[in-house]
């Protein structure tokens, strides 16, 4: 089971995936209490924290997530590819900067950033996490090491922010290509077309909807 929260001043979607009382919980972007209460309410403590990208309206509410289960005794692993593994540590801060002054938005960089630990888990493409049995895609192009991850038993895809309802994520910071960016959504396209496409803004879609032909699967990007 797929739950999602969306937290944020822009709508970031955060993702609870449950299986057997297990939890992995994706892109906590904001508002840790919240996020908190609901994994409270439900009994589940996250084993793993894995991001789409490294991103900070997807990362934002890590450091205070991880003070509180560390005084519960809890120390859950955080995830995502290698090639976005400068958004965390030591070249986080630097990182995030140079991708919130590039895109005209360093004022949200001001407001949200903490410092974020390094990853503990460097994944790359066809990796399978733990629980559930989700499957890493590598689709860059937003940023470098952008992932989608997907459930073929239940046709979801979690896609963070290469593929939205109506679009595709943004390729004007300092690590997007809009070429990469391009070929990843000819990937995505050749899922099954019922696929539950679960973006990391917005709302739900599918993969026929949103390539419903193979002459349509450019109509959100150039590959110049």
């Amino acid at each position: 089971m797929v739950e999602r929260l969306t937290v944020g001043p822009i709508g970031e979607n955060s993702y609870a995936v449950i299986v057997d009382g297990g939890c992995i919980l994706v892109d906590p972007g904001d508002e840790a209490p919240r996020i908190l209460a609901f994994l409270d309410s439900r009994g589940l403590s996250p084993s793993h924290l894995v991001f789409t990208h490294g991103h900070l309206d997807h990362t934002a509410a890590v450091p205070e997530l991880l003070e509180a289960w560390a005084a519960r005794g809890l120390h859950p692993l955080l995830a995502a590819h290698a090639l976005d593994a400068d958004y965390f540590g030591v070249r986080g801060e630097a990182t995030n900067r140079d991708l919130f002054a590039a895109i005209r938005a360093i004022g949200y960089f001001r407001s949200y950033w903490k410092p974020i630990k390094g990853l503990d888990l460097l994944l790359e493409d066809g990796n399978i996490l733990p629980l559930g049995g989700l499957r890493v895609i590598h689709t860059p192009g937003h940023t470098r090491g952008s992932i989608c991850l997907y459930d073929e038993a239940s046709g979801i895809l979690i896609s963070g922010d290469t593929l939205f309802e109506a679009g595709v994520g943004r390729t004007d910071g300092p690590d997007a290509d809009a070429a990469e960016l391009g070929r990843s959504l000819e990937r995505l396209a050749r899922l099954p077309p019922g696929t539950i496409v679960l973006p990391g803004h917005g709302d739900a879609t599918t993969i026929a909807r949103e390539f419903p032909g193979t002459s349509d699967r450019t109509r959100y990007y150039t590959s110049e």
